[in-house]
């Protein structure tokens, strides 16, 4: 029977969560990790498949962020949580975007300190790059026409684990950290939902929702929060914690074309292509996406043009991806089971969207493809200059979405404005650490789950100077 008193509590088992968990673990401290999802590590479960979404995404992948437009958003809620379902991209935030932090949040990251953080993160979970001789022709096709147009793209490097023939395992938390948990004493408790938590005599006692219906209490002296820029506000809502939580809400609207190329471009187990284009980053980005059959068939049945579906081999799914002004808030609302979620994109915002959908197209014409299919209508394009009546398309029918939430509990040095502090504690409880996407102070441009990861072990790295005297 699982105990009821732990020193540590951690709440998610992301990246975020799954970081200071292991290395509090390691050191030998009662830690135990809740997760509101199942664990399917046991379970034959297909990459990118619709099973996969149905199992491991929140609602099945069908959330949205009201505003103007409504953009989806997909979380991950599962034993790893969004490391599980994202195709394992691994990027460092650029210095530039580093700055405009420091400058916005009043904090001050170590250089040093970041980098070594980086760096240990990357040996934790493996990340290098595809084997040149599995390098999708859908990737480096991408690659062609960037190179045609002169503009920056690269390979970004996965968190996989190749084997000598070149086969690649996703470097998962539930591949990775989670095991490593595990052996270090570290217990861990799934299908259960934290739905509060207050502190009595010091201690924070959390009641928890178990698969089996039953309600239970949990106590611990440190608390860390890893639900996801979402549901971790949502927690400390329900727990009565209001102060500057859920404001500053930040995500990348992106949209996505289905390419058809007169050649064979996809092929069975390729996962995500890993070219992208920066030509111009930070305010867009574009890339390669998930192309599996079900993903295209999903793509191609919105715009009512399943009966291509056949051609699925000769097809690829590509992404435009903007860092935006605009912002958003998380917010409880009565008689609502779920977060209301809003996102409002600012003019800028919007001019940016639709010259990164041009762009996007742009580069794949040069890439060779013979018809493009958006994600927001029937309509198909053949050529550039028909392209561009995309801007004719009002942008609520874009079809916009995300899978890159964040902010929502900024890190900052003014505990006025922002609810965390720059070690991650709360300003109003040094007792409870913040570790996840909701505690980055702005859009990092980039895949944010490399920089949560290294925030996230220098904090815990820092709790634990902090309480040597404890251990």
């Amino acid at each position: 029977m699982l105990r009821k008193d732990f020193k540590i509590i951690v709440v998610g088992s992301g990246p975020g969560g799954c970081v200071p968990a292991v290395l509090l673990a390691e050191k030998g401290l009662d830690v135990l990790m809740i997760e509101e999802g199942s664990d399917f590590t046991e379970e034959n479960v297909s990459e990118f498949s619709t099973t996969e979404m149905n199992l491991k995404y929140r609602n099945a992948g069908l959330t949205a962020a009201i505003g103007n437009p409504v953009i989806n958003y997909a979380e991950g809620n599962c034993a790893g949580g969004g490391s599980e379902i994202n195709s394992g991209l691994f990027h460092e935030i650029p210095d530039s975007t580093l700055l405009g932090w420091e400058k916005k949040n009043s904090i001050f990251f170590n250089r040093g300190e970041l980098q070594n953080a980086y760096s240990q993160v990357r040996k934790d979970i493996n990340v290098s790059y595809m084997p040149q001789d599995k390098i999708p022709i859908a990737s480096s096709l991408l690659q062609d026409g960037s190179d045609s147009l002169g503009w920056k793209c690269s390979e970004v490097p996965r968190w996989f684990k190749y084997d000598s023939d070149g086969t690649g395992q996703k470097q998962s938390m539930s591949q990775t950290f989670i095991p490593r948990f595990k052996e270090a004493g570290g217990e861990f408790l799934v299908n259960a939902k934290v739905e509060t938590f207050q502190k009595i005599n010091k201690r924070h006692v959390l009641n928890v929702h178990l698969k089996n219906g039953m309600m239970e209490s949990f106590s611990c002296d440190y608390l860390f929060i890893s639900g996801g820029a979402i549901n971790t506000p949502a927690l400390f809502l329900r727990s009565g914690i209001k102060k500057n939580i859920g404001f500053g809400l930040n995500m990348h609207p992106s949209f996505k074309f289905t390419a058809l190329f007169d050649q064979e471009v996809n092929l069975p187990g390729m996962g995500v292509p890993v070219h992208q284009v920066k030509e111009f980053s930070p305010e867009i980005s574009m890339g390669c996406s998930i192309s599996s059959k079900p993903f295209l068939g999903l793509a191609l049945n919105d715009t009512n043009n399943l009966n291509l579906i056949n051609n699925w081999r000769n097809m690829a799914s590509y992404y435009s991806m903007i860092c935006p002004t605009g912002s958003g808030r998380v917010r409880l609302l009565p008689f609502f089971k779920s977060p209301f979620v809003t996102f409002f994109l600012s003019k800028e915002d919007k001019i940016n969207i639709y010259r990164s959908i041009i762009l996007l197209g742009k580069v794949l014409f040069e890439s060779g493809a013979i018809e493009l299919f958006p994600s927001s209508s029937a309509k198909s394009f053949s050529s550039v200059e028909e392209l561009m009546q995309i801007n004719n398309i009002p942008i609520s029918k874009l079809n916009l979405m995300t899978i890159h939430l964040f902010s929502s509990m900024q890190m900052g040095g003014n505990k006025n404005v922002h609810p965390v502090t720059p070690e991650g504690n709360l300003w109003s409880d040094s007792s409870i650490y913040i570790s996840d996407s909701s505690m980055l102070c702005d859009s990092p441009s980039v895949n944010p789950q490399g920089t949560i990861m290294a925030i996230a072990r220098m904090n815990a790295l820092n709790f634990l100077e902090r309480i040597g005297n404890e251990i």
